[in-house]
């Protein structure tokens, strides 16, 4: 590039239009520097943010208050709160003793075992590193290759609130990604939907969304495989907590589904009663899994039944919290590959309150408004890419 200071000095042809048909600029050597600047500030640096906060807490320097829930003490909070449950479940099956009462399905449990041999801090380490190359993978899968969309969810506080509550969310969204990625390889989408359901059992559509697509060997695969490994792990456990599981389950959500993001929470903070809440969750059931069928048939049925599913998933749950809108980058990457406004509207989450709505009608609402408008962004723009073909069965 001409130097504009240095040719301002010379005679008017070192000004002239140079061969590639333009005069030189004054300020141009900066702009790829500010760019760098810029991306740094938006891309990289807030990324940071969660493993910052792991690494302070594993050092000392993160300190946090205890809290009491349901009559079990926790020294370090709400900090790692799932994390601590799972870490304990996984350390009980180690040692041969149950570790029921638990709050998810025995498969959690029996997942967990890898992290419950380790000591704590090595285990809140090892299951940091699981998360992030979680979410890593998932993207991968997904056929994004901009390394700002990756910086993009790591700063998100979706993201964040898996690592510092220390949740299986990232790797729920890596088996929906999986299962869409090899959505016509029957064994591998039925292990990946059986991996998401029997550790949070609310991503139950995505078998309709098969039946809906006329997946029919997979889905009646997926059934099988989820009975058997449910059972099989249970039995693992000599089926301790079987009995009692769904009982401690609704109490469990009892004590914390008014609080999330759940529409059974929005509906409770207008003041309907339980029942009430209850019967129009069923009533949205029934249509959104009627709404999965009738998009399956339109045009790019598959790709936005699938999408359907996730929000149905998410619209019939009993308890959302934010965490679990780490999908919501699934569905972004299923249509935009790059850097865009969808990949950067989810910032706005960081605007609610955190992990726990309050059961405020207006923080339930705006975090609704944000998904709507991120999610409809990355689908409804002409360029978006097409999907991207599946790898077929052999």
């Amino acid at each position: 590039m001409v130097d504009v200071v240095e040719a301002v000095g010379h005679t008017a042809e070192a000004a002239r239009p140079t061969s590639a048909g333009r005069s030189p600029i004054r300020g141009e050597g900066i702009r790829p520097h500010l760019r760098a600047f810029v991306e740094t500030a938006v891309f990289i640096l807030p990324a940071l943010l969660g493993p910052a906060v792991i690494v302070a807490y594993l050092v000392g320097r993160y300190h946090v208050h205890p809290l009491t829930v349901d009559g079990k003490h926790f020294a370090d909070g709400g900090f790692l709160f799932d994390l601590h449950v799972m870490w304990k479940a996984g350390h009980d099956v180690v040692t041969g003793n149950s570790p029921y009462p638990f709050v998810y399905p025995a498969p959690a449990a029996i997942l967990m075992v890898p992290f419950g041999v380790l000591p704590w801090k090595l285990a809140v380490v090892a299951f940091s590193l699981f998360v992030v190359g979680a979410l890593f993978l998932t993207l991968r899968l997904l056929g994004v290759r901009d390394w700002r969309c990756y910086g993009a969810a790591l700063a998100s506080l979706p993201f964040v609130g898996s690592l510092a509550v220390g949740t299986l969310s990232t790797f729920i969204a890596l088996c929906a990604a999986a299962a869409w990625r090899y959505r016509d390889r029957r064994w591998i989408v039925a292990t990946a939907i059986v991996g998401a359901v029997v550790t949070k059992l609310f991503l139950w559509p995505l078998v309709v969304w098969l039946v809906a697509t006329r997946r029919f060997r997979t889905a009646g695969t997926t059934v099988v495989l989820g009975v058997v490994t449910v059972f099989g792990c249970w039995a693992m456990l000599g089926f301790a907590g079987l009995r009692g599981y769904l009982h401690f389950l609704g109490h469990v959500a009892g004590l914390e589904q008014a609080r999330s993001y759940s529409p059974f929470a929005l509906i409770r903070s207008v003041g309907a009663s339980n029942s009430a809440a209850h019967l129009a969750v069923y009533g949205l059931t029934v249509v959104g899994i009627a709404a999965i069928f009738a998009i399956a048939r339109g045009r790019d049925g598959d790709r936005r039944a699938f999408v359907a599913a996730l929000a149905v998933a998410l619209i019939v749950s009993p308890i959302v919290w934010l965490h679990y809108l780490v999908l919501v980058y699934v569905v972004i990457a299923l249509y935009r590959n790059r850097m865009s406004a969808a990949w950067l509207l989810p910032f706005l989450y960081w605007t609610l309150p955190g992990e726990d709505s309050h059961g405020s009608t207006s923080v339930i609402l705006r975090m609704y408004a944000f998904t709507a408008v991120a999610v409809g962004l990355a689908m409804y723009d002409r360029k978006a890419r097409p999907p991207r073909a599946a790898l077929a069965s052999r």
